[in-house]
């Protein structure tokens, strides 16, 4: 996927890490990975609309749209959702990937005591 608005927000290492560890053509790891970018997109202009007043969806797609690598993207959420919107997307696409790794049946090791 190109260069996006929130790339240095979500580190997709993990993932990416765990895919290519999967037995299979890399055609079917090409598309899984096309997929869990799709998820994350997803997820983070859900959360963003969430952020923004329905007034400002329209301008906000349009941004992401035409010049979804633009910082003007996440300046213009800091200026109209909220000015901490960098720390809620980083702990978001956190939480996705943590979710799609589970979907995947990666398997965290636990912490000794749990």
């Amino acid at each position: 996927m190109a260069i996006l608005f929130y790339d240095h927000l979500v580190n997709k290492d993990q993932v990416w890490m765990y895919i290519e560890k999967l037995d299979g053509p890399d055609s079917h790891k090409n598309r899984l990975r096309k997929l869990v970018d799709e998820i994350i997109h997803q997820g983070i202009l859900e959360l963003a609309l969430q952020k923004l007043h329905p007034h400002k969806h329209d301008r906000f797609l349009k941004l992401v749209t035409n010049a979804p690598y633009d910082p003007i993207v996440l300046e213009y959420l800091r200026d109209h959702a909220d000015e901490n919107i960098e720390l809620e997307i980083e702990t978001h696409g956190h939480s996705l990937i943590r979710d799609i790794l589970a979907d995947l049946g990666h398997k965290r090791k636990s912490k000794k005591g749990s």
